[in-house]
């Protein structure tokens, strides 16, 4: 019967389960690639700058719109240009009525408002639609003394919902890519750390194959 090989024969297999192990110590760890840390850093910063872009954009809107509210005399008649494409709104904070006329004395349709709305503290009260593009004239009576009359495009429960709309965009990604950027910069900065233990262990660790004499 064969006697099995000695521990010092060449023919002799390590224990089971053990692997191979360099005589130089442990390999140096390896430099990870910065991608992953870099598109959820870009993901964030996109969403943030598109959130800016938003807000800046709906804001010159409200502005516009808001500012085109014009004062009108609230007991006389004003001048105005009327567009067909567009709605107009009549706004006061008094007890108003008002009549909007074509040179030609046609009366454009004066409606009442659908639901209430408020702008700059003046309630919607009329609702004008033109048919025709042109000068016209708008004449109104005020009841309380004092109070004013603003005309300009139509602002209403719509415009206001879309406003809202907005807002809520905004915020929805303003608060899914601060979180994205800020865990994108974590992971980037553990990312260059580990590069750069891994590149001191690379520099420090001793040639592999033959030792030097």
């Amino acid at each position: 019967m064969a006697n099995p090989p000695s521990p010092g024969s060449p023919y002799a297999h390590a224990p089971q389960g053990a692997g191979p192990t360099s005589p130089y110590g442990p390999a140096a760890p390896a430099a990870k690639g910065r991608k992953g840390p870099l598109i959820l850093l870009l993901s964030g910063v996109l969403l943030i700058v598109a959130a800016v872009v938003l807000i800046v954009v709906f804001t010159g809107m409200a502005a516009r719109t808001v500012g085109g509210l014009q004062p009108i005399s609230a007991n006389g008649s004003t001048a105005v240009q009327l567009e067909p494409t567009a709605v107009y709104g009549l706004y006061g904070n008094g007890d108003s009525q008002c009549t909007v006329t074509a040179a030609d004395g046609t009366e454009a349709e004066v409606s009442g408002p659908s639901s209430n709305v408020t702008v700059n503290e003046r309630r919607l009260f009329g609702v004008v639609e033109a048919g025709v593009s042109g000068d016209y004239t708008v004449t109104c009576t005020t009841d309380v003394p004092g109070e004013d009359v603003y005309f300009g495009e139509l602002i209403d429960a719509q415009a206001i919902m879309h406003s809202v709309f907005s807002i809520f965009l905004v915020v929805g990604l303003l608060v899914v890519g601060l979180p994205l950027t800020i865990a994108g910069v974590i992971w980037l900065v553990a990312r260059s750390a580990h590069n750069k233990r891994a590149l001191q262990a690379q520099s420090s660790a001793p040639f592999s194959g033959r030792p030097g004499f």
